[in-house]
């Protein structure tokens, strides 16, 4: 049985007991730096206060409600992506909290994978200026009547207020930060962002002892492509090699706009042997990616510490092997295995047959 908790409750006065975790907690979100924080925070505060053996906070900046944090959760507990308990979407939406007795999995399947059967749970919307940025689940702690609920609900509301506020300007920050990391016109990341993940990457080689490889990609002719086709039909297929490079990628690799139509792709992990099926595998990708005209891709490849001892000399060599690329024919891949060495691997991908065919 779902039950709202009542109006007068949002208006009622602070627990005494909680109101120096809502001092705290207000204290402590200046510092967060990021929305899981802020929302590890809130479910700190709610818990030490009122003592819920489970709370999880749903938030996102689309709306999907997936888990942001949570308490009290075993380790096997599923943290399923969309939130689809039709009691909780309702006090998202009406921004009323609510009380769900005696949970029943066949009614909640979805809050059912988070706590157990038979408790009551508590859905707090986060709300701030009018605007909806999630909702805090809690498990009350034994049955609990629907005045204590109240009791407690002003103090947990206007912590999740707070918390809410928070997430509106770390998501901001979020956005600002990815829009000055991005390029413009590919959405993948630019030369600024490329860069930094570069030294981040080379710097946690360093530590690890773990190899990282570097692959630089120039569309072959692309001149051709903006003078015979125009450039909007140049810029669709740019953005369509971005995508179909970012398809291939591993979550841990970072593909970039290098500048014009060259792509670089950092593979951390990766050494000089697998660093070159993954540049194959880009380059078969840009020859399926979707065009005016079929596009062929030159490559270069170096790794870190074979080829080079920083950022700016790996970047050189892989651009050396590029140019060896280039030189030798175009729509090839070359390696570099030594400063002074480029070896050329003459692997040419025919258009009119498929790439898996041709390797």
């Amino acid at each position: 049985m779902t039950q709202v908790v009542p109006d007068q409750a949002r208006r009622g006065p602070l627990v005494p007991a909680a109101v120096e975790a809502l001092l705290t907690l207000a204290e402590r979100l200046l510092g967060a730096t990021e929305a899981s924080a802020a929302g590890s925070l809130l479910l700190d505060a709610v818990v030490g206060a009122f003592g819920f053996p489970r709370a999880v906070l749903l938030a996102a900046q689309d709306g999907r409600l997936p888990v942001l944090a949570s308490h009290g959760l075993s380790a096997a507990t599923p943290r399923t992506g969309r939130c689809d308990s039709p009691v909780v979407v309702a006090a998202h939406e009406s921004g009323s909290s609510a009380l769900l007795r005696d949970l029943d999995p066949e009614r909640e399947p979805w809050l059912a994978q988070l706590f157990p059967r038979g408790v009551d749970l508590i859905v707090v919307p986060l709300i701030h200026d009018g605007r909806r940025y999630g909702a805090l689940l809690l498990q009350a702690p034994g049955t609990r009547d629907l005045a204590w609920v109240s009791s407690v609900v002003a103090t947990v509301e206007r912590a999740a207020s707070c918390v809410a506020r928070s997430l509106r300007t770390l998501w901001r920050v979020e956005h600002l930060e990815r829009l000055a990391a991005t390029d413009d016109l590919t959405m993948i990341a630019n030369r600024r962002s490329f860069d930094f993940s570069l030294e981040r990457e080379l710097a946690r080689s360093a530590r690890s002892d773990e190899p990282v490889s570097l692959v630089i990609l120039d569309l072959d002719g692309f001149k051709g492509v903006n003078d015979r086709y125009g450039h909007p039909a140049g810029d669709e297929a740019l953005r369509n090699v971005a995508a179909a490079l970012s398809i291939v990628c591993r979550d841990l690799d970072t593909p970039a706009r290098y500048g014009g139509e060259e792509f670089a792709v950092i593979l951390p992990g990766c050494d000089h042997l697998q660093s070159m099926d993954i540049a194959e595998r880009l380059r078969a990708a840009i020859a399926r990616a979707p065009a005016v005209t079929p596009l062929t891709a030159s490559a270069g490849v170096a790794t870190f510490p074979d080829h080079a001892a920083d950022a700016e000399s790996l970047v050189q060599v892989a651009d050396d092997a590029l140019l060896v690329s280039k030189r030798s024919g175009r729509n090839r891949t070359t390696q570099a295995r030594a400063p002074e060495t480029i070896h050329l691997v003459p692997v040419v991908v025919d258009l009119d047959v498929p790439v898996e065919a041709s390797r």
